[in-house]
């Protein structure tokens, strides 16, 4: 993934019935996501290790630290970001499932291979929405 980002696609949607995708991402220092929102999808966070600031409809951020959960519901815009000064690590589930399409076609094998611009490309057309 670009800025460094590393995800890991736990369980996909033929895993769960279309239910739900369970992915675990590390995010390096400084990595954000601007305001955003997924139309079809609700989005659950669980912090691993780090902190992670977020912002709801455009409300003011917070930051959730290690065990705890933030549940963003489909359609409701947000943005986060890694808040703290070393690596970020979440789960993350999407409901119902799909999403997996978006890792699946924006990953890379390194780093240096990702593409941000196909990056964005493969979240427009799995449902993102910016801005």
């Amino acid at each position: 993934m670009p800025g460094g980002v590393r995800t890991e696609i736990h369980l996909s949607g033929e895993d769960t019935a279309g239910a739900f995708c369970l992915l675990r991402d590390t995010l390096p220092p400084g990595w954000a996501l601007p305001p955003h929102r997924h139309p079809e999808a609700a989005e659950t966070i669980h912090v691993i290790e780090g902190e992670l600031g977020y912002s709801l409809q455009g409300g003011e951020e917070r930051v959730a630290t290690v065990g705890e959960t933030v549940h963003v519901p489909a359609g409701v815009q947000h943005a986060t970001r890694n808040a703290g000064p070393g690596v970020l690590s979440r789960l993350v589930l999407f409901s119902p499932a799909g999403m997996e399409r978006f890792f699946l076609e924006a990953g890379a094998e390194s780093p240096e291979a990702s593409d941000p611009r196909k990056a964005l490309e493969a979240a427009l057309r799995n449902g993102w929405e910016f801005g």
